[in-house]
């Protein structure tokens, strides 16, 4: 590994852009470029954190001996020689607090040399550095989406439930973290309770008259069902 700081640019000044240049300002010498994409003299690399639909526009028009990694989970390499990807597998917000060293990225890159160099970037943030290639990474990323956006829009759901029926929302707090530890320690599937894994049709069908929304109730009896798919009466 060398020595000395990198000089590294990071396009975009959102929510991972943000967290990004924070991390790596005590180890390295990153900064944000703006649209005008002007790299300083010099840059060692480029981290493109831009939305899905804007990074192979972004990509394309950094220059191509430029080493430039996207973060997108979901978008393969792109097709200059030198890119890279550069992915953390974790929800950002500015607003949050954020703990880098529990955060796994994930690393491709068209040369050794240059993942080497992403590598290193990566260890300075985290100990949970991975290579993973495209056809993996895509099918990572929508398990991610299951356990991270899929459960908080259900949050969502369930706090509008909570306040159609004028009911205090902290109540709901200590279950919420609850469940995403015991899921880690004992599986999701040994950690599944609830009506719809005991068959208790009484109690789904009084939850369900509580609902108000018709596709909320839907979304309610397609997850029942699902639950009662992977938990089938005689495995009990």
């Amino acid at each position: 590994m060398r020595t000395g700081p990198l000089h590294i640019a990071i396009v975009g000044k959102g929510n991972l852009g943000t967290h990004l240049f924070n991390g790596l300002l005590d180890a390295h010498a990153p900064y944000f470029i703006g649209r005008d994409l002007q790299l300083h003299s010099p840059t060692d690399v480029v981290l493109v954190c831009v939305p899905d639909d804007q990074t192979a526009s972004v990509c394309q028009s950094l220059p191509q001996d430029a080493l430039v990694a996207h973060t997108a989970g979901a978008l393969p390499l792109q097709n200059d020689a030198r890119r890279g990807v550069f992915y953390p597998l974790y929800s950002f917000t500015k607003e949050a607090s954020l703990n880098w060293g529990e955060v796994p990225i994930l690393l491709e890159a068209r040369t050794k040399e240059d993942e080497t160099l992403l590598r290193e970037i990566a260890l300075c943030l985290t100990k949970n550095v991975f290579h993973v290639p495209y056809e993996k990474r895509e099918k990572l990323h929508a398990a991610a989406v299951m356990v991270n956006n899929f459960t908080n829009h259900l949050y969502t759901l369930a706090y509008e439930h909570a306040a159609e029926h004028d009911l205090p929302v902290e109540i709901l707090h200590a279950i919420m973290r609850q469940g995403p530890d015991k899921a880690i320690k004992l599986g999701p599937k040994k950690s599944q309770t609830g009506p719809a894994v005991r068959y208790d049709a009484p109690t789904l069908a009084k939850h369900l008259d509580s609902i108000k929304d018709p596709e909320v109730q839907q979304l309610y009896r397609l997850l029942s069902g699902s639950i009662q798919k992977h938990h089938p009466k005689d495995e009990l």
